[in-house]
């Protein structure tokens, strides 16, 4: 027979925060006023050294699988970007703008003026950060440390930030698996 303390913990339906690459990353996270949970997580690695950038953690009311990730409907969808390392100013915007234009298979006239928005909201990356979006039916919000920066308002952005993870082109194909359901 299971002693009682062992049952209780099994069936008492807690969950706790994994930790991956040194990141605790909750079962849960609030977004949009909503409790969603955790989709998928992953690491951005760079180059064929393999330097690790950030932990990606995605939040949503539904696993994302893997042929719904671009036309991905339900809201609210959060995404969590720690960072390892420290990253200056021009690398960042040069990644965000690079992200876009290689990865995003949504193309709109006001696309370039958005990415230049988003880049204004983060600076130099120094020590552990966190940068989050939230995806809810009509914007994308746009946090650093828990901390609202920015808005970018439609769903234009929206499906071209979708794109970059879930697309034909995500930032590392091994980041894109860990992220998705099959």
């Amino acid at each position: 027979m299971m002693p009682l303390f062992l049952s209780f913990i099994l069936f008492s339906g807690l969950v706790f925060a994994t930790e991956f690459e040194g990141v605790k990353i909750p079962p849960t996270t609030i977004c949009e006023g909503k409790e969603i949970p955790l989709s998928g997580y992953g690491i951005r690695t760079y180059s064929i050294f393999k330097i690790k950038v950030f932990v990606l953690a995605v939040y949503a009311p539904k696993a994302i699988r893997k042929d719904k990730g671009m036309d991905l409907e339900q809201r609210p969808v959060c995404f969590e970007l720690t960072y390892l390392r420290d990253v200056d100013e021009e690398d960042v915007n040069k990644a965000w703008e690079f992200q876009f234009k290689d990865s995003s298979q949504h193309n709109y006239p006001a696309l370039k003026e958005d990415v230049m928005n988003l880049t204004k909201y983060f600076g130099e990356i120094k020590g552990e950060r966190k940068e989050s979006f939230s995806l809810s039916s009509d914007s994308t919000k746009v946090y650093e440390d828990g901390s609202l920066k920015g808005e970018i308002k439609g769903k234009d952005f929206q499906k071209s930030f979708l794109s970059i993870w879930f697309g034909k082109n995500p930032p590392t194909k091994q980041l894109q698996k860990q992220i998705l359901k099959d």
